[in-house]
């Protein structure tokens, strides 16, 4: 919830719970032909930032086969969304998405439109990555280490886009709101969470 939503709840006379019960790593979508396999924060922000320097792939050092002018495709979700809305923080700040960027209305319709250009990069949860993909590997500096997409590294803070999934209650949960949000907590439902592609809250052993 936004700073004015938790005012607007509490001005309703409305106590909003914040608990996290989960973390997503947001993966950088390539086209599984782009020789691409690592790229940074700094880059990211020129690819998709306004104004940004990276228009073409060659920019990035590498040549896409099946990408006929190198232009790059930058694909994003609809400014409604709240991977929209974590994505821009966490590579542009307080910037502007550059004109000209696709805007999908789903995470499926990004991994669809990714899997099928080759000059495409997109973005969104690593649950709804596929097979056909490629996964960059991220870092926060050009030319630094890079960490991959993975349950374990949004669940140990190493990877470098991964944002905490949160439920909201009003006031402290109880009856069966708590013992539902106690469910989730616990080993079962965090194993569900995992399976699922998310990163568990707390540490758990799925088998």
């Amino acid at each position: 919830m936004k700073d004015k939503e938790i005012k607007l709840a509490k001005d309703g006379g409305h106590d909003p719970i914040q608990h996290i019960v989960g973390y997503d790593a947001l993966a950088v979508y390539l086209h599984a032909d782009n020789p691409l396999t690592s790229v940074s924060i700094e880059q990211l922000a020129e690819i998709y930032g306004d104004g940004g320097g990276y228009t073409r792939w060659t920019d990035l050092g590498v040549e896409v086969p099946g990408c006929q002018d190198q232009t790059i495709v930058v694909v994003s979700r609809q400014n409604n969304s709240g991977t929209y809305a974590y994505f821009r923080g966490a590579i542009l700040g307080k910037g502007d998405f550059r004109l000209g960027t696709r805007d999908m209305h789903g995470s499926k319709d990004v991994v669809d439109l990714v899997e099928n250009t080759p000059c495409a990069i997109g973005y969104s949860g690593l649950a709804y990555a596929t097979d056909h993909l490629k996964l960059a590997c991220i870092s926060q500096q050009t030319g630094g280490p890079c960490t991959d997409p993975s349950v374990a590294t949004a669940s140990d803070g190493s990877y470098p886009i991964a944002r905490p999934l949160f439920m909201y209650t009003n006031g402290e949960p109880t009856g069966y709101v708590g013992q539902y949000l106690n469910w989730i907590k616990s080993e079962t439902g965090q194993c569900i969470i995992s399976e699922k592609g998310y990163a568990p809250a707390t540490d758990v052993n799925c088998g």
